[in-house]
C-alpha cells in the first residue's frame, strides 16, 4: 500500500511540474536593455537627420555610462541595420552617432571625450537578454564633444571631410 501511495504521489507531481508555464521572465536587472518587444524595422528612404525618429530609435536599445575621462554611449541597432547598410553608411552611423550624443548626454556629466558603440544582437539567451558573446560590432567612434557640437552647428548633414575632422576614431567593422 505504501509503495501505491508512493508511485501516486510521484505521478501526481510529474503531472503538476508538467503542467506549469515553462516560459522564463526576464530578469529585473537587465530589462532596461533590449528586452519586450523589438520595434518594427523601418528603413529610410530618403535618409536625412531630421527625418529619423531618433527618440525611439534609441529608446530602450541605448546605454549611457559615465566614466572619469569619457562618457560612452552603446547602442544595439539591429532593428535599423537597413539603414546603415551599402552606399553612405559610414555618414548615416556618424550621424546616428551624434545625434544620440546630442540626446543622450547626461547633465551631470563633464567628460569631452565621447566613446561610441554600434552594435548588433545576433542571439538573445531564454531569458530574452542579449546573448552578450554573439554581438556583432558595427561601428566604434570617438570624438570630442566639444568639437563636434561646433563643427555640425551649422550644419545639415555630415560629409566624409567633416567626418574625418570630428572623428578621432571612427572605425567601421
Amino acid at each position: 500500500m505504501r509503495k501505491l501511495k508512493l508511485i501516486m504521489f510521484f505521478f501526481l507531481m510529474t503531472g503538476w511540474v508538467f503542467a506549469q508555464d515553462a516560459t522564463p521572465t526576464p530578469s529585473p536587472i537587465v530589462s532596461d536593455l533590449m528586452t519586450g518587444p523589438t520595434p518594427t524595422p523601418q528603413v529610410i528612404k530618403n535618409w536625412s537627420v531630421a527625418s529619423v525618429p531618433w527618440d525611439v530609435w534609441f529608446d530602450k536599445n541605448a546605454r549611457v555610462t559615465v566614466k572619469p575621462d569619457y562618457v560612452h554611449f552603446f547602442w544595439t541597432a539591429q532593428s535599423y541595420q537597413g539603414n546603415f547598410e551599402g552606399k553612405g553608411k559610414k555618414v548615416r552611423l556618424a550621424e546616428a552617432a551624434l545625434e544620440m550624443v546630442k540626446r543622450l548626454y547626461p547633465k551631470d556629466a563633464t567628460a569631452d571625450l565621447i566613446k561610441v558603440d554600434i552594435m548588433y544582437v545576433l542571439e538573445f539567451d531564454n531569458y530574452g537578454r542579449p546573448n552578450w558573446f554573439r554581438l556583432k560590432k558595427v561601428a566604434h567612434m570617438e570624438f570630442s564633444r566639444e568639437k563636434a557640437l561646433k563643427l555640425t552647428e551649422k550644419k545639415a548633414g555630415l560629409s566624409e571631410a567633416l567626418i574625418d575632422k570630428i572623428f578621432t576614431q571612427c572605425n567601421l567593422l
